[in-house]
């Protein structure tokens, strides 16, 4: 093991997840470096279990490593904790593939999602060795590229990035990178190749522009040098309809915040929500082909093992073909127990068939949005929802059975007024009584309220944003209204947060320093409540000069903006025809009803192009099942193996990977009843976190006969790297159950290892063997303890109590504070004639 490596796996049993860094994952893609004439970081700016949940770095993963000479792999922010533990041992951040650091890659593409994960960027960047700012590096460093919805105003963060990719990556980033590579071979220097680059629709590089302040405009704006386009046009992906999701998508291995197969069934929303800047970001809307959906769906489901399927969109009820494509779906889903939910379903989209098809697994969470309290305030923002259709959604919903129901508001809107926020109140109140109505009981209501920002690219760009004491105020008279009744939950967004976000997403280029001193300050996961420290950037605009009070204004109609050279599609002057209709509580149609021509943009005219009606066929969502099916439940034992990078696995996260790895194996676990039906296995004891163990057990019921050969060699083709099953018993009828079974549990240790020794280092002189043997006088009966062919061995009672185990004695003995990770199970003993599976020496 090299020095590097031993520090790194020092490091990581030093860190609260380390799962979160190790990689190893179901379906990763793993090439040789050596073999790739490209090597692509794909960067996200905040955790593992946020990143891992964006369909757009699953989308480009497949994408881009499908190309032989291509290397794309991942990287994701460090918590604070595993930042300090790389910079203490001057260890860089690496992928998670082939553990390479991130100057080593030729292109690394970040997702900017959120501007207040623009702090992660530089620790990202810094801790792989690249300087922070653009105008630092040389030819030997990467590209560094961002694209995603923040970069449609990129000048706060212009500096550090090399170029910037605005609109649909499916087509631009290998564009890109294809360029990329032929100018590398001739020899083009790294400006040379950025002037080129600028050249492909949708790319933006800040180096070849200037900023300045323009006449009439408090704010800063670029200017393009000779030869620099004056308007960047963002790229659309025409092919949508048709266009390959990933199927064989990574199965992280620790619980993600959307841990399920997710197919994006269409693309921008047509209802043009005038506060929604994602309507410009992902306009136009486009629909994808439903026979795609349905097929990638179901053989995702096969190749994955998850048991949660989703179909997502900005406005899934503007997908023609949805109930058509849910009630195929669910007759594949049903019998395999596998649930299937709906993103932002408008109440609109909703219909007995539609409802009773969601519900045929599980109640996978209702959710409205109405924004604001009162129609009068929902036509100023152009959002399509009356009072009636809300009311109809949740008789849809407690008549189904659904108990929970989330309500999401913004505060601060324009024109809004007291009667707009106590009628938030109302509608709760009356949501309440409808669902006492029906379910005999008083439902439970999550109430959320954030803060309205006017984003650039909306009608709302020209309009200040209100002062941050009133909106306090008016969380506070919310929560009160709310108060009175106990089933009802408020959660709100920290005030302080939505300012930032509002600073940097109206900001200019001056923001760039600003964001280098609080970075070096020790801004980290902002967007985090709990991490936004409010003082480090008042501190860095106070040094730089900077008042933030210049971004939260209102601006000039006729001002150059910061972001007015990114064109998304929709012009300014549609922008400001809406704004007019939105002060005059006026709303207007939706892109589907109105002509293309009126919002400036249209010229995009195939996405409104009358597709045929599909002819849906629904097939098995599960791989062939094992084993020859059977009148009788009969019950099983397995034993398995938790080795390598599985050993930085939760007991929970276990759990979760066994599951799938059955399901991909196509072993037909009995599943539980209720709500939310789960495989029904029995595990041994739990495995701490970062222990091995070489004989684990677990018990499952099939109503199948398997084969102890057929259902290995199925397993072991299922399972990610680390996992391996090594034997598989049928029990007789009476057998105890598994935890009636279990005598003693064998724990070993290599007291020679580097390992031991290093954690050794500052603990007490005495040898372990006479450590082990004076704590054994003073706690009789905890554990019994020999030495055999090198290791020490500790035999432990079945469910020994905290303070007994076998960490807690090797640490009080040795004086180590945490031997998790040099110890390993190696037997689950049994009283059974099952022999445990051959361990090794």
């Amino acid at each position: 093991m090299s020095d590097d490596a031993a520090a790194l796996r020092d490091a990581l049993t030093r860190v609260e997840k380390p799962g979160r860094y190790v990689g190893g994952e179901w379906n990763e893609v793993r090439k040789d470096p050596a073999g790739a004439d490209v090597k692509v970081a794909l960067a996200f700016p905040d955790v593992y279990e946020i990143g891992m949940s964006y369909l757009g770095q699953k989308i480009l993963y497949a994408l881009l490593n499908a190309d032989p000479g291509l290397l794309a792999e991942r990287v994701f922010a460090p918590w604070p904790d595993f930042e300090a533990e790389l910079r203490r041992r001057h260890l860089p951040l690496c992928s998670l593939e082939n553990g390479l650091p991130l100057g080593r890659f030729d292109i690394v593409g970040f997702s900017l999602l959120y501007e207040l994960n623009y702090s992660n960027v530089l620790t990202m960047l810094d801790l792989g060795g690249i300087p922070v700012f653009s105008a630092d590096r040389d030819g030997r460093h990467p590209l560094i590229v961002a694209g995603g919805p923040a970069a449609f105003n990129p000048e706060p963060v212009a500096d550090i990035f090399d170029l910037f990719l605005l609109g649909d990556g499916e087509e631009a980033f290998p564009d890109i990178i294809r360029t990329y590579r032929f100018l590398r071979r001739s020899g083009l220097g790294r400006e040379g190749i950025l002037g080129e680059l600028a050249r492909l629709e949708g790319v933006y590089v800040p180096s070849l522009y200037t900023p300045v302040r323009r006449p009439g405009s408090p704010l800063v704006a670029p200017e393009p040098t000779a030869g620099a386009p004056p308007v960047i046009r963002k790229r659309v992906l025409e092919s949508f309809r048709t266009s390959a999701f990933p199927e064989k998508i990574i199965v992280p291995s620790l619980r993600v915040v959307f841990d399920r197969v997710a197919m994006e069934a269409a693309r921008g929303c047509p209802q043009n929500c005038r506060f929604c800047q994602a309507s410009s970001v992902y306009f136009p809307h486009r629909a994808r082909d439903p026979e795609l959906v349905l097929r990638t769906v179901l053989r995702s489901l096969r190749q994955t093992g998850y048991e949660d399927s989703s179909l997502s969109a900005l406005s899934i009820s503007d997908f023609p073909y949805l109930e058509e494509t849910v009630r195929c779906l669910m007759d594949s889903l049903g019998p395999e127990k596998i649930s299937l939910s709906l993103s932002s379903l408008r109440p609109r989209g909703l219909s007995r068939n539609l409802v009773a098809d969601i519900l045929k697994v599980r109640k996978t969470g209702f959710t409205l949005v109405p924004e604001a309290g009162t129609e009068r305030l929902r036509a100023v923002i152009n959002k399509k929802l009356e009072d009636t259709e809300i009311r109809d959604a949740l008789t849809y919903a407690f008549r189904g059975g659904w108990q929970l129901v989330k309500f999401y508001f913004m505060a601060g809107l324009p024109t809004e007024t007291e009667s707009d926020l106590e009628a938030v109140a109302d509608m709760i109140r009356d949501a309440l009584e409808l669902g006492r109505s029906i379910l005999g009981a008083r439902p439970r209501i999550h109430v959320s309220l954030s803060s309205f920002i006017p984003k650039p690219h909306t009608p709302f760009q020209w309009l200040a944003m209100e002062e941050a004491g009133s909106l306090e105020d008016k969380q506070r008279r919310v929560r009160a209204g709310l108060a009175r009744w106990k089933s009802v939950e408020f959660k709100d967004h920290p005030v302080e947060t939505s300012v930032l976000e509002a600073v940097f997403s109206r900001g200019d280029r001056r923001l760039n320093r600003v964001l280098a001193r609080a970075w070096s300050n020790g801004a980290r996961f902002d967007s985090w409540r709990d991490r936004l420290n409010p003082r480090l950037w008042r501190d860095a605009m106070d040094e730089e000069g900077v008042d933030p009070g210049e971004y939260l204004k209102a601006l000039p109609m006729e001002a150059v903006l910061p972001w007015d050279h990114i064109d998304p599609g929709l012009k300014k002057a549609h922008l400001a025809r809406e704004l007019e209709l939105a002060l005059a509580g006026r709303p207007s149609p939706a892109c589907l009803e109105r002509t293309c021509g009126e919002c400036g943009g249209c010229d995009l005219r195939f996405w409104k192009k009358a597709a045929p009606q599909p002819h849906l066929e629904s097939f098995p969502a599960a791989p062939p099942a094992l084993g020859k099916p059977s009148d009788v439940m009969a019950r099983y034992r397995a034993v398995y193996a938790k080795t390598g990078k599985t050993r930085y696995l939760s007991h929970i996260d276990l759990i979760h990977v066994l599951q799938r790895s059955f399901r991909r194996a196509g072993v037909a676990v009995r599943k539980t009843e209720g709500y939310h039906p789960k495989m029904d296995f029995s595990y041994g004891p739990a495995l701490p976190l970062g222990m091995e163990g070489l004989n684990e057990v677990l018990d499952f019921k099939a109503r199948v006969e398997l084969d102890p050969g057929e259902f290995l060699a199925r397993m072991n083709r299922s399972t990610p790297e680390g996992i391996r099953f090594s034997r598989l018993e049928r029990l007789e009828p009476g057998e105890p159950s598994l935890a009636a079974s279990i005598r003693a549990q064998l724990y070993s240790l290599d007291p020679g290892s580097d390992e031991f020794r290093r954690a050794r280092e500052a603990s007490a002189p005495a040898g372990l063997r006479a450590a082990m043997e004076g704590y054994l006088r003073q706690n009789p009966g905890a554990a019994d303890v020999e030495f055999r062919e090198g290791r020490l061995l500790l035999r432990l009672p079945p469910f020994p109590l905290k303070g007994r185990r076998a960490q807690d004695i090797v640490g009080e003995a040795a004086g180590i504070a945490n031997p998790v990770f040099l110890l390993r199970r190696d037997e689950v003993v049994l009283e059974r004639r099952v022999p445990p599976a051959e361990r090794p020496a």
